[in-house]
């Protein structure tokens, strides 16, 4: 069989309607597209996953459709689907997500544009049910070349699972340490472009139960420390998360805290992480302190400030990075 160019594995657990919907968008896109192959990765469901499979299938969308005996957990279906691929580039997209209308061939176009490690989607969150529109027909991406100046753009979302399109080639040929040890983390999934043009739809507040402080405190910290071989870079990704990320996410945990399954309270859990680092006190510390309303306020001031860091080309961001390689 000739190689698909791009795979789109989805790995699931018991959310056939959010299935659906996801399935639905991409039917039409991938149905008579060969360079495609589509790849569902069932962790055992107990709802009504499979007969949706089914469904898509008898109408003509061709899955390749696996069906775990048990609850393997979410890294291991993860770390499924990215053996199982068999396309050049591969992109495990949640099912909880949307990829819109023209996206798969505005994709594919980029895949076969140049040779890349790594492709970045962009996306927007939406709250409830939505019906994406389509994308326009004019490419918006940016080439990279440095590892340094892609972290500056992603930082901590490299861990958004629907926004990287991985070359397979690239990563078992670097040899990398085996991505088993990265099992139980809810990390698993960690000549570049980045596409700026927002391609997916993320749905908010619905995260399938993993520990916010856990993983993306001591767990991101403990995974940049050990796989990212250069400084810079390990620096980069944990100021973006302090700049960037937490003070979102603390917002967020503050409004709907039972969505998350932490049990220490985030000044417990961060400060020890993070007390040298004063993107910490500045931009994050505040959000857990203040009252709620007060807390709003000082989010909005940080968001204002991180798109004039962008606009200047992440002075901020830098800050501090020893650029010791």
């Amino acid at each position: 069989m000739t190689r698909p160019l791009l795979t789109i594995a989805i790995p699931t657990y018991s959310r056939a309607e959010l299935l659906k919907e996801l399935l639905t968008l991409l039917a039409e896109q991938v149905k008579a597209e060969p360079r495609v192959e589509l790849m569902i990765s069932d962790n055992a469901s107990p709802d009504e996953t499979a007969a949706v499979v089914q469904d898509f299938v008898a109408r003509g969308l061709p899955v390749s459709y696996i069906r775990n005996a048990e609850n393997v957990g979410p890294d291991a279906n993860f770390l499924q689907c990215f053996e199982q691929a068999r396309g050049k580039y591969v992109w495990l997209f949640s099912d909880d997500d949307l990829i819109l209308p023209g996206a798969i061939a505005k994709i594919l176009g980029y895949c076969e544009a140049g040779e890349y490690d790594l492709i970045w989607v962009s996306s927007y969150g939406f709250d409830a049910s939505h019906t994406p529109g389509a994308v326009k027909s004019t490419p918006d991406a940016v080439e990279v070349t440095s590892p340094q100046a892609y972290a500056k753009r992603v930082h901590i979302f490299f861990t958004f699972i629907s926004g990287n399109i991985i070359n397979k080639e690239t990563v078992l040929a670097a040899g990398s340490k085996p991505f088993s040890s990265l099992v139980g983390t809810c990390l698993q999934q960690l000549g570049w472009t980045y596409i700026r043009e927002r391609l997916a739809a993320v749905r908010k507040n619905n995260t399938g139960g993993y520990k916010l402080f856990q993983v993306f405190g001591a767990t991101l910290t403990s995974i940049s420390n050990t796989w990212l071989e250069s400084g810079d870079l390990r620096q980069i990704v944990i100021n973006g998360a302090l700049q960037r990320f937490w003070p979102m996410m603390l917002l967020e945990y503050k409004r709907i805290g039972q969505a998350f399954y932490d049990k220490a309270a985030p000044q417990d859990a961060l400060t020890p992480l993070f007390k040298h680092n004063p993107r910490y006190w500045i931009f994050a510390y505040p959000v857990i302190r203040l009252p709620f309303s007060l807390a709003k306020v000082w989010v909005l001031g940080v968001r204002l400030s991180n798109a004039l860091d962008k606009a200047l080309g992440y002075p901020l961001l830098q800050w501090g990075v020893t650029r010791n390689g």
